[in-house]
Order: C-alpha cells, then structure tokens, then sequence
C-alpha cells in the first residue's frame, strides 16, 4: 500500500469509527435528556464523512485498458476493464476460448449509427443514419454465416458521446435499448472513457476488431482505410474460425 494510500484508509477509518461510536452513544443514551445532541452529533459525523470521500475522491478500480492500446493485429489484444449497458464492470478477458467481434462506435457517426441497425430502428440521439448501409449483424450472416451473440460473442465499444468526449452512462443504456443490444446475448455495448480516446482511436471509428479463441487480433478492419477489408477479410476469416469450433 503507498503512502498516499495509507493516508486516506487511516482518514476514512478514522470517520467511520466515529460515526460507530456516536451511533452506539444514541443507542445507550435513547432515553436520556442528551438524545437530542447526540442525534446531532450523528448527523454532524456522518458529515464529516461525506465531506472526506468527496475530498479524496472514490475508491479506484481497475484501469480501463490492461496492454498496449491502441490494439495491434497479431499481437494479444489488451483487457478492457468497462462498464456494459447494465452498469456491470466487464473484463474483456472473461470472453476468451470464445471468438468476439469488436465494433468501435460514436453516437455522432452516420456509420456506426447504421452498422448499429439504423436502417430498420432509426437513428439514436437525434443523429443521422448513412444511407445504403446495413447492420453488421446482416453482414456478419451474409459473409460470414454467424448470428451475432449466438456464434460469437459481440461487444460495441461506444467511445464517443458526442464530438469530443466519452459517452454517459445512460448514453450506454440508452443506445443498447435503441439497437436492442442484449446483455443476456452475449450482445455488449461498453462505456469507453477519456483514457482511451485519441486521435489514432478517433480515426478507429467506424471499426471492427476480430479476437480470436486465444485472444489474439487477427483482423483489424478501422476506420476509413482500413488494414484489412470489412467484407472480403475480416467476415469471411470470422465465418472459417467459427465454422472450424463447429466440425
């Protein structure tokens, strides 16, 4: 433990023990004349509390991103540590042995709002969709033979909100709720947040990453000059691995 650390578990467990202490006290003391002040003095601990966990700030979690990021094909793809759609944190790891497809997406792009499902649902958040292209979910069936969630695992990785910054949680919420992205489905829609956006990111999106059983990038297809083509790479090797689980 640093010593930072060390400071705000000692600060923290320093005002629990005192609202434990006045707690106990207004229990002793219900029927006393002193009921009304230690009620107070309750109140005031539980203060004191408040204000020191909005001083230091909450408890970290686990970074965002485990590995090198932006992902490289070839190489092991790195752990997403994020929330999902239901504001459960979800390990990308916890998929591997599976095949997972990986769509970066932004609420503001006609693309991704179209690659969503736009063509059938609309546009989510008052954008526009792209004219003359379908879901990934028709294009995974058409070139790759697989039903997303069902043969793969599928997860959107919503990395912008708008034009600058990362999307709110209800953003999330709201945009799987829209394309009838379900959790349960091994369907994903991940928050990304500040630590993972760049430029090289930005230029990412519209884009879609195929991790393979071991958890190796074997096909990257983002952005608009992609590396590997959509429709004659990235689906077809997604249909040959799938089939191959399958015989």
């Amino acid at each position: 433990m640093n010593q930072r650390s060390k400071l705000v578990f000692l600060v923290a467990a320093g005002a629990v023990s005192v609202v434990m202490l006045v707690a106990v006290g207004s229990v002793i003391l219900k029927s006393s004349p002193l009921q009304k002040s230690t009620a107070g003095a309750l109140s005031g601990a539980k203060r004191i509390v408040a204000q020191l966990t909005s001083l230091i700030g909450p408890s970290s979690r686990a970074p965002s991103v485990i590995g090198n990021w932006p992902p490289v094909e070839g190489e092991r793809f790195p752990d997403l540590v994020l929330p999902d759609q239901n504001g459960e944190l979800v390990r990308l790891s916890d998929f591997e042995g599976q095949l997972i497809l990986v769509e970066y997406a932004a609420v503001p792009c006609h693309g991704c709002q179209a690659f969503a499902g736009g063509k059938d649902c609309g546009a989510f958040g008052g954008y526009q969709v792209q004219p003359g292209l379908d879901s990934i979910e028709t294009y995974a069936k058409q070139f790759a033979n697989v039903r997303l969630g069902e043969d793969v695992v599928f997860v959107q990785v919503l990395l912008y909100g708008n034009a600058s910054g990362p999307p709110t949680a209800q953003q999330v919420a709201g945009w799987a709720e829209h394309f009838g992205m379900e959790r349960e489905k091994r369907q994903i829609v991940l928050q990304g947040d500040s630590s993972l956006l760049s430029q090289e990111v930005f230029d990412m999106i519209p884009g879609f990453h195929l991790i393979d059983r071991q958890f190796t990038l074997r096909s990257d297809s983002c952005g608009h000059h992609p590396k590997r083509d959509l429709y004659r790479d990235l689906l077809p090797l997604l249909g040959k691995l799938a089939n191959a689980s399958s015989n």
